[in-house]
């Protein structure tokens, strides 16, 4: 203890630096580290600090409350237990704010804290730091408004976890084209009713084995979105070409789903009386069309337009696909 607080010593943790990979003498003190006259060492950090303001509790040292390091140690363990698989947090918490964590959470159980610490980069806007003291903040309720969190989710995807991460409004209308290459993929898959075959079966394993090593790779979410759009270009491009087969869309519906569901992205469900009121109307548009009354047929698409249903007109026959309602969307 001393005059403002109990600290914890460093010097008595062999293993401090171990996440951030450097040695005692080696670091120095950040403006996270509060300088302290009665520390023994700068890098020293308080596990209780006396104070008289409220909200204060007792303790063997006197009133006071914990240290900032304490309260996320003191979480971590009481919800997930002495020892857990993975720890997030910004880069700018590696030291001193983990590193403390480690220090006193090993030395208080003598067992590895967390076996993973997955540090992610920080957003910025036009390559400036986004916050409020700069007046450049996008907050989460304004982009899901406008964007949905398909749109952000591909965004967000797109860069590692431990970079930097540009906000800006013509990423997110790149990756609103690129999600309608999703749902264009998905509508082919379950529409399609032709006994083609190819020879897809073994590319999809492929594209499969190699989405699985990237996420596997530092959870290289980059390179896994790569192997889902190689499979969504291959699938519309076989479409296009009238070559799609119900089992290989069987097959390939299979491993797209399973993918959607790791990346987190959800094509919206339809109920069944939404589904036959469209086929009903395609019907009509169908026979409109069959006798040459092109303005009926063109109402009914503006209607199918109303309700976000785009027609895919192939030679044998129409398809349709709902697409999200983007609200930034031209």
């Amino acid at each position: 203890p001393s005059k403002n607080g109990v600290y914890f010593s460093v010097s008595k943790f062999s293993e401090y630096g171990k996440l951030s990979k450097k040695k005692i003498d080696e670091l120095q003190s950040g403006s996270r580290i509060e300088i302290d006259e009665s520390k023994k060492d700068p890098l020293d950090f308080a596990i209780w600090k006396f104070s008289d303001i409220k909200p204060v509790w007792e303790s063997p040292w006197g009133k006071g409350r914990p240290g900032w390091h304490i309260e996320c140690s003191a979480m971590s363990i009481k919800y997930l237990g002495e020892n857990f698989d993975i720890h997030g947090g910004g880069r700018d918490l590696i030291f001193p704010h983990h590193e403390n964590e480690i220090a006193q959470s090993e030395a208080c159980t003598n067992s590895q804290f967390a076996k993973i610490w997955m540090h992610v980069g920080m957003v910025t806007i036009s390559g400036e730091k986004m916050s409020k003291s700069l007046g450049n903040t996008k907050s989460i309720k304004y982009v899901l408004n406008n964007w949905g969190p398909n749109i952000i989710r591909l965004f967000c995807l797109s860069g590692h976890y431990s970079k930097v991460i540009d906000y800006s409004e013509e990423m997110l209308k790149e990756n609103l084209t690129k999600w309608r290459q999703v749902e264009t993929c998905y509508y082919e898959l379950i529409h399609t009713n032709s006994e083609n075959q190819t020879k897809i079966t073994e590319n999809v394993k492929k594209i499969g084995t190699e989405f699985d090593n990237a996420l596997e790779d530092d959870f290289n979410t980059h390179l896994a979105l790569s192997s889902f759009f190689q499979l969504v270009k291959e699938t519309n491009r076989l479409a296009a070409e009238e070559k799609l087969g119900k089992n290989d869309a069987k097959i390939i519906k299979k491993e797209f789903e399973r993918m959607s569901i790791i990346l987190g992205l959800s094509i919206p469900k339809m109920t069944e009386e939404e589904k036959q009121e469209i086929d009903d109307l395609i019907l009509n548009r169908e026979q409109m069309r069959k006798e040459k009354q092109f303005v009926e047929a063109d109402k009914i698409r503006d209607k199918l337009n109303e309700m976000n249903i785009e027609l895919i007109d192939h030679k044998e026959k129409t398809i349709w696909m709902k697409k999200e309602k983007i609200k930034s969307e031209k």
